[in-house]
Formats: structure tokens, C-alpha cells, sequence
């Protein structure tokens, strides 16, 4: 009765969220014939491939950074079980896109179906998976009971629940305790996540503790070096370049701001500043205009810009380039922790490549992640934007204390590592042979 009721609020939801839906999309861009599939609506190609697949496993991520990290998944799982297809599955247009550039031979890419009966019925008919996979916490009802109804197993890995969330599945455990109870095996990132699932998922659900899949991230074998557009935004001259990403609302002009009063000790300082979505880059520009910073934007090759005279900021408009740039800067700022955002990205990107990491204090959805960090002393948190200048000043001045501070991250990244192959060794004994 209660998954009844589920789906007839969801469609009476969504047919209201309609329009609104519409214009993000429109706004966000991207679409194309595949996002049909969202609605269980497959192309006779993609139900081919789909349907030549024998036994896949279906690892569902939503955007891009749970993508990035199911990408790496993705590839040990294939390394450990050869010849095992996998399908793929994003919600978003910049999940997806990432996902169909990137994903390794034997990876099928498809949109999730919205969380809708006869849409998830019709995409398991086409997938018919031996195991579901999902990243992180993707609660959706329709696609998970389903799933288990069919006998599929499945499994959430890389889960996390901050206190917020714990207390609305508890208190609405009724309805939340039958999905959570429904999964074969729950990997979660800390002994604190643990704790607040155990009460949902009961005795009978393998829960366990297996540190983040972040800390297994590589960098792409075929990632682009970046030297080329900073040469051509920056110039070949000497520079000190600092890396703003994943930035939201007000922290580009925080980061702007910051440059603009370090120029005058710093004269080689320039700036790429990468938003975490690519559709608010007229937004930014309206940042960079306001304080008169020349800048160049980057757009996909196909719309690329011709060479010109060297800028203070480079404005990158394109979508799973952020640890490239990463990789070339000399400083790294990981947004949505200051300047009125909260909840933070992923510190252990730059550190992969032994940057220095600035981050803010709000960093709830990276909360156990940040703790290792200021624990090995391997990041800077500033407590709120005002502080944000004097810290990069500080690293900006010291060649030295930059090189020890990434090496200090380097150092947590590898003693970190292993999550994969700890939920791999869980879930693996639930898979058939293929």
C-alpha cells in the first residue's frame, strides 16, 4: 500500500515539477535522444546493446562526482572478474556525457529511469542484471524493491548519512526500514555512518565499514595535459597559478577578490576558476567583469576560442576537466565550504597529485574525510571567507610549505587506500558466474 501510494505522489509530483523540470534541463544542456531512456524510453539501438549482454552488473551513480569514482570501481571490478559487462547509470547530462567519454571496454552507459513503476520495470526488463550497485545513498523505492523482488541482489557502496538524514529515516523508519532492509550488503565510509544504518537495515544486512572509494581514485591514463590552454590564457612566462574548483555562488568573487589584493606582491598570480556547473559561466563572467579581470573562456574544442593576449583568469566551461587542472596548478581551492556554502567537494582530488589544498569549514558531506586531513595536518581549512586571503597569501609566499603541505596530502591519499577491494571482496560472492 505504501509503495502504491509512493507512485501515485510521484506522478502527481513530477506532472507539477514538470515545467520547472524542463527549464533546468534546457539551462543545464546536454540532452539529447538518450535522456528519453529516463522515462524507459530505449532507442532500438540501446535495447540491442542492452539485451546482448548476459549478466551484467548495473552500477548506478548520479552526477558527476559520483561518476568519477564509480569509473574507478568499475575498472578493478573488470580487473578482478574478466569478461563481466557492466552497465553504467547516471542521472544527470554532465554524469552522463562523463560517463560515455570515459568508461572502460565492456561498460554500456544508460540514464537512470526516473523512480517511476513501469519506467524502472521497463529498464530492468532490458538490463536484467545479476547485481545492482549503488553509489553513495540513492534511496529510490520503485528501483530498489523491484530490483530485490526480481531476486537481483543489491548492494550500496561508498554510502554515507549525515546526522540530518539519519534522523528522517528514522523517523519515518516504516517506510524507509523495508528498502534498507532490502539490500544484500551496505559498504559505508565510516564507523559513524554505521551507526546511524544499522537500526534501518536490521540484523539480517551485511553492513560494513570500508573507508572511502575517493581515496582509489586515479588520475585518467588519458587525461589531457593542461599546459597548453594555461599557455594560452596565461601566457609561457613564470606564474604562480591558483585552482578554484567546484565553485558555487560567491566564492568566485571571494577568489577573485583574493587575487586582486595579492597582485601587487604576487605580480605572476593567475587564476582558473572552475564552476561545478558549467551553466553558470555567464554568471561568473558577470564576476569578472564587475572587477575589470581580463579572462579567457574555455569551451569544448569544438567551440574553442582563438589564441590571445595573455588574462588574469582562466574561466573553464567544460565538464570532467576539474582534476586536470588540478594536476597543473600550484595551489588548489575545493569549493562549496565558504562564502555562505555549505556541505564542500572533494579534497582528495588535488591531493592525488600532492597540491596544496585550501578548503572551508563547511565541509559536512566530506566531513570524515576533512578530519583525516587536518589530523595529518595535510590541508588548510579556513574557518570563513575572510580568512580565505591571508591563508593563500601564506602558501603563496612559501615554496616550501606548499611542497611539504602537498606531499602531506600525497601521503593520506595512499595510506587511505583500499576501499574498493574491501567492498569488492563483500559483494563479489553474490555474483554469479556470467
Amino acid at each position: 500500500m505504501a509503495l502504491f501510494l509512493y507512485n501515485l505522489l510521484f506522478l502527481v509530483a513530477f506532472l507539477i515539477y514538470v515545467p520547472f523540470y524542463a527549464v533546468h534541463l534546457l539551462r543545464r544542456g546536454g540532452l539529447g535522444w538518450a535522456f528519453l531512456q529516463r522515462f524507459g524510453l530505449f532507442g532500438p539501438v540501446s535495447r540491442g546493446a542492452l539485451r546482448a549482454l548476459d549478466q551484467p552488473v548495473w552500477v548506478h551513480a548520479v552526477s558527476v562526482g559520483e561518476t568519477v569514482a564509480a569509473l574507478t570501481f568499475i575498472r578493478r571490478l573488470q580487473e578482478r572478474n574478466p569478461g563481466r559487462a557492466v552497465v553504467l547509470s547516471t542521472t544527470t547530462t554532465t554524469g552522463y556525457d562523463l560517463a560515455s567519454r570515459k568508461v572502460p571496454r565492456g561498460v554500456t552507459c544508460i540514464y537512470c529511469p526516473l523512480d517511476f513503476w513501469p519506467c524502472v520495470r521497463r529498464a530492468l526488463e532490458l538490463v536484467r542484471p545479476a547485481l545492482l550497485v549503488i553509489f553513495e545513498v540513492e534511496i529510490w523505492p520503485n528501483l530498489i524493491l523491484q530490483t530485490a523482488g526480481r531476486g537481483i541482489p543489491v548492494v550500496l557502496v561508498n554510502g554515507r548519512m549525515s546526522d540530518r538524514s539519519g534522523r528522517g529515516y528514522a523517523r519515518w523508519s516504516g517506510f524507509f526500514g523495508r528498502l534498507f532492509k532490502a539490500f544484500r550488503v551496505i559498504c559505508v565510509q565510516t564507523p559513524e555512518d554505521a551507526v546511524r544504518l544499522r537500526p534501518l537495515a536490521g540484523d539480517a544486512v551485511t553492513v560494513a565499514v570500508c573507508n572511502t572509494m575517493k581515496f582509489d581514485q586515479v588520475p585518467d591514463a588519458n587525461g589531457k595535459d593542461k599546459s597548453v590552454a594555461l599557455n594560452e590564457a596565461f601566457g609561457q612566462a613564470e606564474r604562480l597559478v591558483v585552482c578554484a574548483g567546484s565553485t558555487h555562488p560567491g566564492e568566485e568573487a571571494m577568489a577573485c577578490d583574493a587575487v586582486l589584493a595579492l597582485r601587487p606582491e604576487f605580480p605572476s598570480l593567475r587564476l582558473v576558476l572552475v564552476p561545478r556547473h558549467h551553466e553558470r559561466a555567464a554568471e561568473v563572467e558577470k564576476v569578472l567583469q564587475e572587477r575589470r579581470l581580463s579572462y579567457r573562456l574555455l569551451l569544448p574544442v569544438a567551440g574553442r576560442e582563438p589564441a590571445a593576449a595573455p588574462v588574469d583568469v582562466l574561466l573553464v566551461n567544460t565538464t570532467g576537466e576539474l582534476m586536470n587542472f588540478y594536476a597543473a596548478c600550484d595551489v588548489a581551492y575545493v569549493g562549496k565550504s565558504l562564502a555562505g556554502n555549505e556541505g564542500g567537494h572533494n579534497i582528495i582530488e588535488p591531493a592525488i597529485f600532492a597540491k596544496p589544498i585550501l578548503h572551508g569549514a563547511n565541509m559536512q558531506n566530506f566531513r570524515a574525510v576533512a578530519a583525516i586531513f587536518q589530523d595529518a595536518q595535510a590541508a588548510v581549512q579556513v574557518q570563513d571567507a575572510s580568512g580565505f586571503t591571508p591563508a593563500l597569501r601564506q602558501l603563496l609566499a612559501n615554496s616550501q610549505e606548499r611542497q611539504a603541505l602537498g606531499g602531506r596530502a600525497r601521503r593520506v591519499v595512499e595510506a587511505s587506500r583500499g576501499a574498493i577491494d574491501r567492498t569488492l571482496d563483500l559483494i563479489e560472492p553474490l555474483l554469479g558466474k556470467p
